[in-house]
């Protein structure tokens, strides 16, 4: 038996997964069945999967060591939600998380970096969900353009002491969890 830091290979006995079937296509998800056999049994049965591209969330630090935060209305829940700058990947390429990072803040913001660093990502929700989300530090961030916000968006901007973000953290402020696991990538990562 190995100590608790050795894990095994994520790829190790995967499940057999077969006969992919489109359920419901909408512009944010598809929900999607598969044909799942577990490696030690010999049954099998449906699963459904959540399919979406990439997420990407930015924690934008201004010279004067503030984070900026965002302020928006979020459906599921039906009440705004205090974020981080971010969304879909929706570029290509290599370099498509930072790329896609880049344009969500300024597109969100109007918050622009010339100082960036990627530090970690998540799944959000591996049960159901089948993408990760990717953090990106954006250092010296500083307003240089206008925001461009689609047709559906209503955006505050905030800007947060940094040594704030763990008290917005602990009584619950911050709740959306993607946002949750950014910052503690953030804290974990530059502060401890």
């Amino acid at each position: 038996m190995g100590s608790m830091m050795e894990f095994a290979n994520p790829q190790d006995n995967v499940w057999k997964r077969e006969n992919r079937k489109l359920l419901i296509n909408t512009p944010i998800f598809d929900l999607v069945t598969h044909d799942v056999t577990p490696t030690s049994k010999a049954f099998t049965k449906p699963f459904y999967v959540l399919e979406a591209k990439p997420w990407v969330n930015t924690i934008a630090i201004t010279p004067e060591k503030n984070i900026l935060l965002i302020r928006q209305y979020r459906h599921g829940l039906h009440e705004y939600c205090l974020e981080l700058p971010g969304g879909i990947v929706d570029d290509t390429g290599d370099d498509a998380t930072l790329l896609s990072a880049k344009r969500e803040l300024v597109e969100e913001t109007g918050y622009t970096s010339n100082n960036w660093k990627f530090i970690g990502k998540v799944s959000g929700n591996p049960a159901v969900f089948n993408n990760y989300s990717y953090t990106y530090l954006a250092l010296d961030a500083t307003k240089t353009q206008d925001t461009s916000w689609d047709e559906a968006e209503e955006i505050e901007e905030i800007l947060v002491p940094e040594d704030k973000i763990i008290d917005l953290l602990r009584n619950g402020n911050i709740h959306h969890s993607m946002m949750v696991a950014s910052l503690s990538l953030y804290l974990i990562h530059e502060k401890f």
